[in-house]
């Protein structure tokens, strides 16, 4: 089941059709005061070079049902699985 927001899949999308992000993991999503941390990895689990530091940091709460740390693909959780 897969509970993400409009933000969410835009970000997602965007990443996915211009930097070509084929993974992800978040970080202190679930933190109350802490903005998201999302860093996107090419289809070899490596981290985007080119991926701006502001592309990282999200707002607070956002991917607030994945699990912080773990790999997610990212056309399958536009899919709608996870």
């Amino acid at each position: 089941m897969n509970n993400l927001t409009k933000s969410e899949r835009d970000l997602l999308n965007y990443y996915l059709n211009n930097y070509n992000a084929k993974w992800m993991q978040v970080f202190s999503n679930k933190h109350p005061i802490f903005e998201t941390n999302v860093v996107f990895y090419s289809i070899f689990k490596r981290k985007l070079k080119n991926q701006p530091l502001s592309g990282e940091r999200t707002c607070n709460g956002m991917f607030r049902s994945l699990i912080e740390g773990k790999f997610y693909f990212i056309p399958k959780l536009l899919e709608g699985g996870i």
